[in-house]
């Protein structure tokens, strides 16, 4: 469901009263970070607008097992909240996975996508090559190495980066070019008004620091904020009910900047603030009454509203945070947005799950045939925690019996279709780390020495493994 331009959709009235609870008692102080933010938002997108995609921090796969390249690299991803591993699967591995995918799509021809917005994202979670990919040797390797930038303030905290689990998304794969009604606009995944609502982040605190003025300290690397969060509070279809820490692409084509591809806002902190941060404020003298859009967008045009609404800004129930220039002024979003680099067969693409992204609206050249088509398969990292060893044990079981992946909906899915793969198939693919990614081994807790890990490890096995595991 697109948004409309223009008037924002007032939500019922009980989010005017979460708002102002938000801000009740910390307004002089939030208004003073308001002017803070746009003044750093200013100066951050001139630089993003005169670097481009070379803001996109790449490295290549060989040299993460290089700590100087390593750290440089890192710091560049936490700032940026967007990085490109290239290489992490071999181009002619890659290159075999997307004919294997054309010939499962041919063989079983009555695909349905997900989205009537969107025909290019097959609603597809068990082809030979997303088992084959999400429990690759070197998915596992380079999604260990990135959720290694998140961090707990509790040191109790439930959680390990060192297990990654599978996350059964969805294959994308754009086969024509230049039709401008079906792409995804700029938008924010892991809920809407949930980052608002108290049973949504606000379980976790994740953003108290935006909320009481002080954006500057908010940490988007803080991972046990996020351990309580419920970020789908009303079950929309695709809302993605598991902690990722990455979004990701996994490219099995060449995808070069002109084709259909990715778009990023890589300044994670202040967007992330920004967006959160709009609907308590509005304009002194609106967009048509201003001599120019500079003197719109100056600080000293914007006030706390004295009045707050239940408007949200490109937020409704069910669905993901949109954003557009309209509704989110001060992003500049044709500015702020950068292509990622080019991208061959084998690389990965990983981004905050907080980060503004979109899949680039450019004609290119038709391409009317699966061989021509630029293909990704969407391969989240996901650390283990509760929730998703919970979220795993139905996944599991979709796996088996061919359904659609949990968070998709029902139906028969894949069920009946030729050439789906089975559980020999994920261990051939990654052995016993493709098994445990999926639900199918248990973890082995004597193999870890960290008394937390430990704990993690039994919590997921009596989850996923009762009769043997549970208490």
């Amino acid at each position: 469901m697109p948004f409309p331009p223009g008037d924002p959709i007032p939500l019922p009235p009980r989010f005017a009263r979460i708002k102002k609870a938000l801000l009740s008692g910390r307004e002089a102080a939030v208004a003073a970070s308001w002017s803070r933010l746009l003044s750093e938002l200013r100066k951050e997108i001139e630089g993003i607008a005169s670097r481009g995609s070379s803001i996109i921090p790449v490295i290549d796969f060989e040299d993460t097992k290089n700590p100087v390249i390593v750290a440089k690299f890192s710091a560049e991803l936490k700032r940026r909240g967007a990085a490109i591993v290239r290489n992490v699967v071999p181009r002619a591995e890659a290159l075999t996975w997307k004919q294997e995918t054309e010939m499962y799509l041919s063989t079983n021809p009555k695909m349905r996508c997900c989205s009537s917005r969107d025909p290019h994202l097959f609603g597809v979670y068990w082809t030979p090559a997303q088992i084959k990919g999400r429990a690759h040797p070197n998915v596992f390797a380079t999604q260990r190495l990135a959720m290694k930038l998140w961090h707990s303030s509790d040191p109790s905290a439930l959680l390990s980066t060192n297990f990654p689990v599978a996350y059964a998304d969805r294959l994308r794969m754009q086969v024509r070019g230049g039709d401008s009604r079906h792409y995804q606009n700029a938008h924010v995944d892991g809920g809407s008004v949930e980052r608002w609502e108290p049973d949504g982040y606000g379980r976790g605190g994740t953003y108290d620091k935006i909320w009481e003025g002080k954006w500057e300290e908010y940490d988007p690397w803080e991972s046990s904020s996020r351990l309580g969060v419920t970020s789908d509070l009303y079950n929309g279809a695709g809302t993605c009910s598991m902690f990722r820490m990455f979004q990701g692409w996994l490219s099995i084509s060449d995808a070069s900047t002109g084709d259909d591809t990715l778009l990023l806002c890589p300044m994670l902190k202040l967007s992330t603030a920004y967006f959160l941060l709009r609907p308590f404020f509005e304009p002194r003298v609106p967009l048509d009454e201003c001599p120019s859009t500079a003197t719109y967008l100056n600080e000293a045009n914007w006030r706390l509203s004295p009045i707050q609404t239940s408007v949200i800004q490109g937020a409704l129930p069910s669905y993901t945070q949109e954003l557009n220039d309209l509704l989110h002024p001060h992003l500049q979003l044709a500015r702020s947005m950068v292509t990622v680099p080019d991208l061959r067969p084998g690389d990965y693409v990983l981004w905050h799950p907080d980060l503004i992204y979109a899949i680039d609206n450019h004609p290119g050249k038709p391409r009317t045939s699966p061989a021509d088509a630029t293909t990704v398969m969407y391969i989240p990292a996901c650390p283990l925690t509760q929730t998703n060893a919970l979220y795993l044990a139905g996944q599991r079981k979709a796996f088996l019996l061919g359904h659609p992946s949990p968070d998709f909906g029902g139906g028969r899915g894949e069920r009946s279709h030729m050439g789906r793969p089975g559980v020999q198939d994920v261990n051939e693919a990654g052995g016993e780390d493709g098994l445990r990614a999926m639900g199918l081994l248990p973890w082995d807790e004597k193999a870890v020495e960290g008394e937390v890990e430990k704990e993690v490890l039994r919590m997921a096995n009596g989850i996923l493994f009762p009769d043997r595991y549970g208490l």
